[in-house]
């Protein structure tokens, strides 16, 4: 497990501004000795039990193998290895997040990418050797790392802005936008527990589905609308009829209006 120092930075980087989180965890990665400390306690352990198995999480995508060492709502804490690759991403990634990332292995090379408008315009080549700290703002810059010819290894921490996050992919050599999105893991979060709500029937909870309704991103508010009416049509249907009145959101007044004709249509079963 992360030492108890650290777990606390992260708990006071969750409710800080991003500048102040970044000053609570850049410590953490210019001196490793505890991710090194981590390593050792983590191989001896599996060298004296077979079915030892590390206490964190591990996910890939892509080229890319993730340890998750640490995750709150806002802050990520992962050590990742790059795998070699025959050419290099045809894709820019945005995460909308802010990072810092320590070369673990060699000295990280890449490409750096802005965003100037809609389009992802590459300014120049960066490194960052081993040691060293680099940081991003990936809501408008990101650096596109060069997998070389072997495993490349770094430790990293992203943190998000207050509120939903957005996420960007460009192609690299048009610049043009491939994917655009929306994230907001607090709302997400409380949408797992509405659904988990809506199939125990907790009807006496329709007032939490009510409020869920808050978040700033079209598409969750939609989610939450579907797991109300599941739950209770007649409760949720005057909330319905508002969103159709007044969502900020052009897509989610038209599907909302379009369920509630479907709604209307459907004959009282008294």
């Amino acid at each position: 497990m992360i030492p108890a120092n650290l777990a606390a930075a992260l708990a006071a980087a969750q409710d800080a501004p991003v500048a102040g989180a970044l000053e609570l965890i850049a410590p953490y990665l210019r001196d490793i000795g505890w991710f090194d400390a981590l390593l050792s306690n983590g191989c001896a352990a599996m060298a004296t039990d077979i079915w030892h198995l590390p206490a964190f999480r591990a996910s890939r995508s892509g080229a890319a193998r993730h340890l998750i060492l640490a995750r709150t709502e806002r802050v990520w804490l992962s050590a990742t290895v790059i795998d070699p690759s025959a050419r290099a991403a045809s894709r820019v990634h945005f995460s909308g997040r802010h990072s810092l990332c320590r070369p673990l292995n060699r000295t990280m090379h890449g490409d750096m990418f802005v965003l100037d408008g809609d389009r992802a315009v590459g300014v120049d080549a960066r490194s960052c050797a081993v040691g060293e700290l680099l940081e991003l703002d990936e809501g408008h810059q990101t650096l596109r790392i060069h997998a070389g010819d072997t495993p490349f290894m770094l430790l990293r921490a992203q943190i998000a802005p207050k509120g939903p996050v957005h996420s960007r992919i460009h192609d690299g050599a048009s610049g043009a936008a491939v994917a655009i999105a929306q994230a907001d893991e607090g709302h997400a979060r409380a949408l797992m527990l509405l659904s988990l709500l809506r199939v125990q029937g907790r009807t006496d909870a329709a007032a939490q589905f009510h409020q869920a309704l808050d978040t700033p991103i079209g598409g969750q508010r939609w989610a939450v609308m579907r797991e109300y009416l599941a739950l209770d049509t007649r409760a949720a249907l005057p909330v319905l009829r508002a969103m159709v009145d007044n969502d900020m959101d052009d897509a989610v007044r038209v599907v909302a209006a379009q369920t509630l004709d479907q709604l209307e249509r459907v004959p009282c079963p008294a």
